[in-house]
């Protein structure tokens, strides 16, 4: 209704409408009245109170529960590395937010044009929506209304990736504008403690946006950024979904001294201590394809990547947390067996000293002390198999932690390996009837090929040992079948494949069972 009359809806306007309909309510009640000499002064007005006050209830009724309209319809993207451009907030006076929406929505066009990997596409949301990106610019400000804004955002349109940014003018009248992205929890599922809005260096103007020249290399810079932190999602999206090799091959060029140099004056979406992170974690997935004599130059290379980060950094405790475990990888040996004599003691004794800190770690996220958690109990794990100490109870209480744990997918699939681990220390303690029901636990929560095919010819192994030959060559033809999947990913090599498809047929052998072999991916 205010609409009507060009007001737009608010406390002030419903304020006047009620003033408006009270005062003619009065007037026209007052005239009613006039020509009816015989009623008294006093219940004359008495009429006019009691009419009047019931105008002003049924107009207050029909302005407090107006309904409301509905929340405009965002467009929702179907890729999952879809680019949302939610458009540049002005911070202060001097800004003309429909110049700012220009630029966004140029912006936008120029990222379509094949500057984003293939399929991926671009949406500027910047007319249609407002997301409160002012607190970034404010130290220790609470991001709860931004971050309440983004989960819904991005649930109704399913956006891989969100930009936006903050644009200031000093006192001189130079413009700058400070680009900000939004990293989804799902993306780094692996470490949670990543998601969240990022703000990085500031693309200034000479002048102001009047000027073309100006506008074209803020936008030329913006489509240069994006399509760095595109790739670099891509490297995830890859890493996450088994194409190890592929992922590798995209960070490969997003290192320092790649063809697509990630600056370190913090310019970048995308900070080269993040790349370094998920480039180890590559490396050590490549490794764990290969057969363990050949692991040793990948797992040295990651080690390298963990240690340039900055350990004082965003992402610092997370490194730490990589570094251990990259040390303990290669402190089994070409022999991965923790047996007594083939590991580097030393070694594992460092990384369980650092993992029992960040167990308890309370800057950590509550994922980073868990993933921490289950790595210490496989650490210990191998330090008692070899020998080393004795078995006081740490990796009980470690696997214990996990598996009362609380939470999402990345909590289950730490559940997962906390499994596998509780797996083989009942092994190593001589119960394999539990052994096996900690392995099939671990299977049933696995989603990946490679390791959830490791884990079922474990399964297979320890079942030809007690001489369970059926549930071993049925759960070696899972296995296999895992592992091919795997295989025609990249995630393991074909000598791997063979390697232990030939070690699960002499066991099946010497169980007395006669198991088909399975081709690669079948």
């Amino acid at each position: 209704m205010l609409q009507l009359f060009g007001i737009k809806s608010g406390p002030v306007a419903a304020a006047l409408l009620l003033l408006a309909v009270l005062i003619g309510g009065i007037v026209a009640v007052r005239k009613a009245f006039a020509d009816r000499p015989n009623m008294s002064r006093r219940a004359r007005w008495l009429s006019v109170a009691v009419l009047g006050g019931f105008l002003v209830a049924c107009t207050t009724l029909v302005i407090v529960f107006q309904p409301h309209p509905p929340p405009p319809e965002l467009l929702r993207l179907p890729g999952a590395q879809d680019v949302a451009v939610v458009g540049f907030e002005g911070v202060g006076a001097g800004q003309d937010q429909r110049v700012l929406d220009d630029v966004s929505e140029v912006f936008t066009t120029d990222l379509m044009k094949d500057q984003l990997p293939e399929g991926s596409r671009a949406y500027d949301y910047a007319r249609v929506t407002s997301p409160p990106l002012e607190v970034l610019g404010k130290a220790g400000q609470d991001q709860q209304e931004l971050d309440d804004w983004t989960n819904g955002f991005v649930e109704r349109t399913n956006a891989g990736i969100v930009i936006g940014g903050l644009v200031t003018t000093d006192s001189a009248g130079q413009t700058g504008l400070r680009p900000a992205v939004y990293v989804r929890a799902a993306q780094v599922d692996d470490a949670p403690e990543l998601a969240g809005w990022y703000l990085s260096g500031q693309i200034r103007l000479d002048q102001d946006w009047s000027s073309d020249t100006g506008r074209r290399h803020v936008i030329t810079e913006l489509v240069r950024r994006t399509r760095g932190l595109a790739d670099f999602t891509h490297a995830l999206d890859l890493w996450r979904n088994g194409k190890v090799n592929d992922a590798k091959q995209v960070l490969d060029q997003l290192l320092p001294s790649g063809a697509v140099a990630v600056r370190q004056d913090g310019a970048e979406f995308v900070t080269p201590d993040l790349v370094r992170l998920f480039h180890g974690h590559a490396l050590e997935q490549v490794a764990i394809g290969l057969p363990a004599a050949q692991r040793k130059p990948y797992l040295e290379a990651a080690l390298a990547d963990y240690q340039a980060i900055d350990p004082n950094g965003r992402i610092g405790l997370r490194a730490r947390l990589s570094l251990a475990g990259a040390q303990y990888q290669l402190a089994l040996g070409p022999s991965p067996s923790c047996r007594p004599g083939t590991v580097d003691t030393k070694a594992l004794s460092a990384s369980s000293t650092e993992l029992r800190r960040l167990s308890v770690e309370g800057l950590f996220s509550d994922v980073g002390r868990l993933r921490a958690s289950v790595n210490l109990a496989q650490v210990e794990q191998c330090r008692v198999t070899a020998q080393i100490v004795p078995d006081d109870g740490i990796i009980d209480q470690a696997l214990q932690r996990v598996r009362s744990a609380k939470g999402g997918r990345a909590v289950k699939d730490l559940q997962a390996l906390a499994a596998s681990v509780a797996a083989v220390h009942a092994f190593e303690r001589g119960d394999s009837v539990a052994a096996i029901s900690y392995i099939k636990e671990a299977i049933r929560g696995e989603r990946g090929f490679a390791r959830r095919g490791l884990w079922q010819a474990l399964a297979a192994s320890w079942e030809f040992q007690r001489g369970d030959t059926t549930s071993g060559c049925r759960d070696m033809q899972d296995s296999l079948d895992q592992l091919g999947n795997a295989q025609g990913k990249g995630a393991i090599t074909s000598q791997r494949y063979e390697e232990i498809e030939n070690s699960l047929q002499q066991e099946a052998k010497a169980a007395g069972a006669r198991c088909p072999r399975v081709s690669p991916g079948g």
